[in-house]
């Protein structure tokens, strides 16, 4: 879907791209497309669960499933892994940084 996409909005180069998802499957996608892949943890499908619901759970339960969201992120492949998108911001200057050094996802 994300080629597809690249091709529908005619953006190019795939590493320029940061490819955004609150799932192991998105993630790989755009390892897969060659893109810089970022994680949410926080608000994702990872923990599966509303804002409100998070705020009912015993904090030690959060913490844990958002310990365990952060892990399966990372060893998925993600480049980075954030709470939400209010994040993304100070990533998008890193990883411009990267490509003017030469960096590839």
């Amino acid at each position: 879907m994300v080629l597809q996409n690249m091709i529908n909005l005619q953006v190019y180069p795939p590493e320029a791209i940061l490819k955004v998802d609150d799932t192991l499957p998105g993630i790989e996608e755009g390892l897969n497309a060659n893109m810089w892949s970022i994680g949410l943890a926080k608000t994702g499908n990872e923990i599966g669960l509303t804002e409100a619901e998070i705020h009912q759970l015993d904090p030690q339960v959060y913490q844990s499933k958002l310990e365990r969201a952060y892990t399966r992120m990372a060893q998925s492949g993600a480049h980075y892994v954030v709470d939400g998108i209010w994040e993304l911001d100070p990533l998008i200057d890193e990883i411009n940084e990267r490509l003017k050094r030469g960096e590839r996802p």
